[in-house]
């Protein structure tokens, strides 16, 4: 690349907000997505992160690989202006929707909806799901008991307020795409057919409830050493009322149906 060339790249680079430090490290991000090879074909791993599922724990499980603390590479991803870093020899993006199309990394993540993003072909593509009453009390119990000092990705500060108000000002307020979740990260019109669709399309779908084994079925199919490791749990879950739940249980029938329609049982984890 000459010089005038390379000038242009970086006046593009920077009018899309990547550093010079950033555009520097464009290389090594590069180099290394190269060497990615995983059984099936595929390049590097995606994950559908959809909140309170046990995805935290699944980050970590990939972010330890490197040998380095799995927190500590975390936060360096949150801080860092493009969400990504390395570790080792691995490379990881999160919540960038243009470098997660672009491929040069080892795992990524985001709660982007699966209509909004356009990934690689040879992307080995997981998700989790998880009962949906028991995810939104998880939601609710979470953002009542606020973060760990210096977590990263924290929850935003009006979540918690909305949740301070009591949880049916919480159901009655909470945006549906962030109530029915798991729906609209696979259908944008909170279609159970198009979703189902979508989610059989997913190399691999574990659920919350069966995590440990489907962590270490997971391990087994990609043939690398994934620790067992949990993050962001919440340590007291909140007790609704027994019309909560019925008022909740109602609210969430579309996800419920989504689950009858998958056939949700521990063998989706043999996928």
């Amino acid at each position: 690349m000459n010089r005038a060339a390379a000038r242009h790249r970086l006046a593009v680079l920077r009018g899309n907000g990547i550093t010079l430090w950033s555009a520097r490290k464009e290389p090594e991000y590069r180099r290394l997505a190269r060497t990615y090879r995983f059984p099936e074909g595929a390049r590097r791993v995606y994950c559908h992160h959809i909140r309170k599922t046990a995805g935290t724990s699944l980050h970590f499980s990939f972010l330890g690989l490197g040998g380095e603390d799995p927190a500590l590479v975390q936060r360096r991803i949150s801080t860092a202006t493009l969400h990504r870093t390395i570790s080792g020899r691995y490379a990881f993006v999160a919540h960038q929707g243009r470098l997660l199309a672009q491929g040069n990394y080892f795992y990524g993540w985001s709660h982007l909806p699966a209509h909004r993003i356009t990934l690689p072909r040879r992307t080995f593509t997981v998700t989790i799901l998880r009962d949906p009453v028991d995810r939104v009390v998880s939601l609710y119990s979470y953002l009542r008991e606020g973060d760990e000092p210096g977590m990263a990705f924290a929850a935003p500060p009006a979540e918690r307020r909305l949740a301070e108000k009591g949880f049916s000002t919480f159901l009655d307020e909470l945006p549906k795409k962030e109530l029915l979740r798991q729906l609209f990260m696979f259908s944008r019109s909170f279609s159970v057919a198009e979703a189902t669709d979508r989610i059989a399309r997913c190399s691999c779908v574990l659920l919350t409830e069966h995590y440990e084994s489907g962590l270490a079925a997971l391990a087994d199919r990609l043939s690398l050493p994934l620790s067992l490791r949990r993050a962001r749990a919440t340590r007291t879950r909140v007790s609704l009322l027994p019309t909560e739940l019925e008022q909740l249980r109602v609210a969430l029938e579309p996800e419920y149906e989504l689950l009858r329609q998958l056939e949700v049982s521990p063998t989706i984890l043999e996928r």
